[in-house]
């Protein structure tokens, strides 16, 4: 199909288009608002071994090892749990309710890390529907791997790390993103009405109309009745009326 073709389908079923464009976007607003919208507290941590003779290739691969062993970690269970034991008043407690189950699904939704390459650094998101708490709870985290560091690396006491970049709240909701949500869905959507206009440029109502066009018979077409013939008709029904008087 030609471009100016495609074009001129285009201008005039630009509705499909338009129809399917708000479908997604409708779809991704039930998606996006059906679950709470949670701000993100972001902190990195720099892991420092102190009093090692280890050459740089040595460090850079322990650095590796442990950054994603540390990271790894602050998902798990025993990391909630002594988070949980702190008794942090400023952390709302009741956000992870439930059964224990229940309690380790939500943290695990809470809390983001990874380590960055074999840098050393590693970097700590926190998501929460509530700013403040997402600061206090980023907060915890970053003192229990401060602290507590030597329950999860074989107590290596020659590790020690600090905070590099103290936690920043974003200003607004980040999760679910919904620059990148009602993006796609506007993507998609005009992909999707693309391809359907393509594969169906002619609609219904169209096709019928083309076909009645092409294959209408004008009446003038049809032979006229014979004079005779119509006189043969009056006749006949004449007859018909008089036997039923």
């Amino acid at each position: 199909m030609e471009i100016n073709t495609f074009l001129a389908i285009f201008k005039r079923r630009k509705n499909i288009v338009l129809f399917f464009i708000l479908a997604f976007i409708l779809v991704a607003a039930a998606v996006t608002f059906s679950q709470p919208l949670k701000y993100s507290a972001s902190s990195r941590l720099l892991m420092i071994q102190e009093g090692t003779n280890s050459d740089a290739y040595s460090v850079a691969k322990a650095n590796q090892y442990l950054g994603s062993l540390l990271a790894e970690s602050a998902y798990s269970g025993s990391f909630f749990d002594l988070l949980s034991s702190s008794n942090n008043q400023s952390i709302d407690w009741s956000y992870f309710s439930g059964s224990y189950k229940q309690q380790i699904k939500t943290w695990k939704k809470t809390i983001y890390a990874r380590s960055v390459s074999d840098t050393g650094i590693i970097e700590v998101e926190i998501y929460h529907p509530n700013a403040d708490q997402a600061k206090q709870i980023s907060l915890a985290v970053d003192n229990m791997l401060m602290t507590q560091n030597n329950l999860y690396q074989n107590s290596n006491s020659n590790l020690k790390i600090k905070v590099i970049d103290q936690p920043i709240v974003s200003s607004f909701p980040v999760k679910p993103n919904l620059f990148i949500n009602f993006g796609a869905a506007l993507v998609f959507g005009l992909l999707l009405g693309l391809a359907y206009i393509y594969n169906f440029p002619i609609s219904r109502q169209e096709k019928k109309q083309e076909i009645l066009a092409k294959h209408r018979i004008s009446l003038d077409e049809y032979p006229k009745p014979a004079a005779s013939q119509s006189q043969d008709q009056s006749r006949f029904v004449g007859n018909i009326k008089n036997i039923m008087n």
